[in-house]
């Protein structure tokens, strides 16, 4: 069977819809290739230096070395059709990951066996965790100098508090990695060496096929007794750990009787399908049989959608919580995670199914839009390119050609109106204007930047109509750059770009009690409204909260009015223009005008805006700037420069961790001191240093 190809024959056919997450640079896309090598799909690994990758497809990303946005390939190996993501490292492009996290039945975590836990590592760690997203941790690069399995396991149970199980402990002669020792059947399996994998990468891979599919008992295996004593005693913990969630497989071990690896296995699905128990596993990018491995663990331990079962959904005729099965029979659907565009510019939708059938030319719901949407196609993703398909089911990930969609939308039969919990868009960290270098051209960058927009989550555009200045704003200078490149590399387009700004915000210095009356005419009716507020800044907090005191009844369209002016009111603070966060304002006592037609509301909506625009005034503010978290890694040579030149931008060094040949210093400092520092550091480092900056909170500019 071609792995590349779906089976059609059987909608019930085994799925797992994987998502390949990692910091940056920890090898997660080396790996989703040497998957697609070791399945069938690719006769060659792709290599991210050499841009021949199926996922980084865009030639920017070929061009960086790095992931811009989540890549699907879909495939089947050992009879089981995979769905695999492969998502952004770099923290600029993290609304990518969030959006993914949504659709998946298990993750594959990537660390690097040198660095160990990262930054990103974390907040991937953290978000796998808010979504119950059962994973797999594999720790990469163990070919690496400076490689430390052990150490990499500690930091994963004690940075990340994750319940970690080795499955597999690596071998190593005269200080080389040198194969893989699974726990659980207590064999050896050799790797080749590099210079090995590049023969038999020449020679149609017949070496590595003979070496990979060799394996030794253990008793039997050419290792060190040290390394035969270390198997025994890490099958002894897995065995005693394992027996804590299987009282027959307990029961066999205490009275001394042989437990078999299928029993192995099968005690260990329900702890880690649960995140009681998370597995560890090993290898390199560059090893066939570690990935083979790996693919293994995948169809053993992580659950299928059918077993997963569908999140909750808030049914919105009732406003109560339901689920749906996860059967095809069930009623149909679905959620739109993500937009995007194929090779000829259509407008596509990733949908992720829930329960029930989708079909060419059927009709479905688009809530909470409560929009009629056709089904116009429906295709199977594979990187750049589309295979048309012509129904889905359950459990699949599919694109989809509709006459209505939008991203975040649930699709659901007609009959049905449920809402499945949708994605937030992150603020925007940093902005820069754009021109066209001819006004021709603007036409074409308006289109350009609507369809990045669209694919990108993270990315806002806006263009005032006054005056026809277009501004795009992101998540980082990384984020925008990139915008910049594509613009050029995809459209031919040549713009004029001002310099990076961030946004601001402004806090209220001082709580204001006021009480005013304020009468104007409306529709030729002078109509008159008496209002007494309090303002305050609300400590810590930087939601702005309407309330109202108690006692207090108001028509509702009168509530509304007074929301609708604080909105407007805090979207401009005294001191720089900039929003104002945090403000608590209680409406005390309000005497507005009877009837509560359209002309009494608006009355209420304008006094409402001028006295606390007065109000504002009075309380002063101060202006806060967004403080990001940043990381630096830098090879130990490199690192007195690095930590200079991270002082020398105002940063205040938070922690620094030695990895061996690699330290991770972590630091804290306004994001504006570092315009341009992705270039001082590649300078500085000769391109051997990763930065990435973080948002964290908004602070004090005097402070750094």
């Amino acid at each position: 069977m071609d792995s590349s190809k779906t089976p059609r024959g059987s909608l019930r056919a085994p799925i797992r819809n994987i998502g390949i997450l990692a910091h940056i640079d920890a090898g997660k896309t080396s790996i989703t290739e040497r998957i697609l090598h070791v399945t069938g799909v690719r006769e060659k690994a792709g290599n991210v230096d050499d841009g021949t990758t199926t996922t980084d497809y865009l030639t920017v990303e070929r061009q960086h070395g790095i992931t811009i946005k989540t890549a699907a390939v879909r495939f089947v190996h050992k009879g089981v059709l995979f769905n695999l993501l492969d998502t952004p490292g770099h923290v600029d492009f993290s609304a990518e990951v969030d959006r993914v996290l949504r659709v998946l039945d298990g993750a594959v975590i990537i660390l690097c066996a040198v660095s160990g836990v990262q930054v990103r590592t974390g907040f991937i760690a953290t978000g796998c965790r808010a979504h119950h997203i059962p994973r797999i941790y594999f720790i990469n690069k163990m070919d690496r100098r400076g490689a430390d399995f052990f150490s990499a396991v500690k930091e994963i149970a004690g940075e990340l508090g994750e319940p970690v199980l080795p499955l597999q402990i690596p071998t190593f002669e005269d200080y080389h990695w040198n194969g893989i020792v699974d726990l659980i059947d207590m064999s050896w399996y050799p790797v080749l060496s590099n210079e090995e994998e590049n023969e038999s990468e020449n020679k149609g891979d017949k070496i590595a096929t003979a070496s990979s599919e060799h394996h030794f008992p253990i008793e039997k295996a050419p290792i060190t007794e040290e390394m035969r004593r270390l198997a025994l005693e890490s099958r002894e913990k897995l065995l005693d750990r394992v027996s804590m969630y299987d009282d027959s497989l307990m029961e066999k071990l205490i009275s001394g009787r042989t437990v078999s690896e299928k029993e192995i296995r099968s005690a260990l699905i329900a702890p880690i399908w649960k995140q009681e128990v998370t597995p560890i596993l090993c290898g390199s990018s560059f090893s066939d049989i570690s990935s083979r491995l790996l693919m293994d663990a995948i169809i053993d331990y992580l659950p299928d959608p059918y077993s997963r079962g569908c999140p909750p959904a808030k049914d919105m005729k009732t406003g109560k919580e339901i689920r749906l099965e996860a059967k095809p029979d069930a009623p149909f659907s679905a959620y739109i995670f993500k937009t995007a565009f194929d090779a000829d510019l259509n407008t596509l939708a990733w949908i992720r199914l829930w329960s029930g059938q989708l079909r060419e030319g059927m009709k479905v719901m688009a809530m909470p839009f409560k929009k009629i949407a056709q089904m116009k196609h429906l295709y199977g993703i594979n990187g750049a390119e589309i295979e048309k398909i012509d129904s889905a089911a359950a459990g699949e990930i599919v694109g989809a050609c509709l006459s209505y969609m939008e991203a975040g939308s649930t699709l659901c039969e007609t009959h049905l109106q449920l809402v499945y919990e949708s994605f937030k868009n992150p603020e925007p960290l940093v902005s820069i204007a754009l021109e066209p270098t001819s006004q021709q051209d603007l036409p074409r960058l308006r289109n350009a930047l609507k369809r990045f927009s669209l694919e990108d989550a993270g990315l806002l555009i806006d263009e005032e109509k006054e005056t026809g200045r277009i501004t795009i704003a992101g998540q980082g200078e990384l984020h925008l750059d990139i915008v910049l490149e594509r613009l050029q590399e995809e459209y031919g387009l040549r713009v004029r770009a001002g310099n990076p700004q961030v946004p601001k915000v402004e806090r209220l210095m001082k709580p204001v009690h006021i009480e005013e009356e304020f009468t104007g005419d409306f529709g030729g009716e002078k109509l008159s409204v008496t209002l007494g507020i309090s303002l305050e800044n609300q400590k810590d907090k930087n939601e702005n909260k309407v309330i109202f005191a108690q006692g207090l009844r108001l028509l509702a369209n009168y509530e509304a009015a007074l929301h609708r002016a604080a909105e407007t009111s805090f979207a401009v603070g005294p001191s720089g223009g900039w929003p104002i966060i945090g403000a608590r304002l209680i409406i005390e006592r309000i005497t507005a005008p009877m009837g509560g037609d359209r002309r009494a509301e608006t009355a209420v909506e304008v006094a409402t805006s001028a006295i606390l625009r007065k109000a504002v005034s009075l309380a002063g503010s101060y202006i806060l700037v967004p403080i990001v978290q940043v990381s630096v890694e830098v090879p130990d040579a490199w690192f007195g420069a690095a930590l200079a030149s991270l002082q020398a931008r105002g940063a205040r060094i938070e922690a620094v961790e030695d990895e061996g040949v690699v330290k991770s210093i972590i630091a804290y400092a306004p994001m504006e001191n570092f315009f341009g520092y992705t270039t001082s550091l590649r300078s500085i480092t000769e391109g051997r240093g990763i930065y990435q900056a973080k948002f964290d909170h908004y602070g004090n500019m005097n402070e750094y």
